[in-house]
């Protein structure tokens, strides 16, 4: 049997779609466990839970308030490189 390629592009590009929103939910999720008193920002203490992020801290924190806010915190994750 000859799949057309369109639904072998369209399979794909769905795949990671969900794969792309299953990792933004794990990082949603991580980010409501580091904002321990829940004031929507990672401060330096509370990152202090997660040591990748700690180290990462000051170049994440663009505006050096000493705080993380979500977007922040995502660069985490786009500045990643792909497998």
């Amino acid at each position: 049997m000859v799949i057309p390629l369109s639904r072998v592009a369209l399979a794909a590009a769905l795949g990671a779609s969900l794969a792309t929103a299953a990792i933004a939910a794990e990082s949603e999720a991580t980010f409501e466990s580091l904002d321990k008193d829940s004031d929507g920002r990672v401060s330096i203490n509370e990152a202090t839970e997660d040591d990748a992020l700690f180290v990462a801290f000051e170049k994440l924190d663009r505006n050096r308030d000493g705080e993380l806010t979500r977007e922040e915190f995502q660069r985490q994750h786009d500045d990643e490189p792909d497998a």
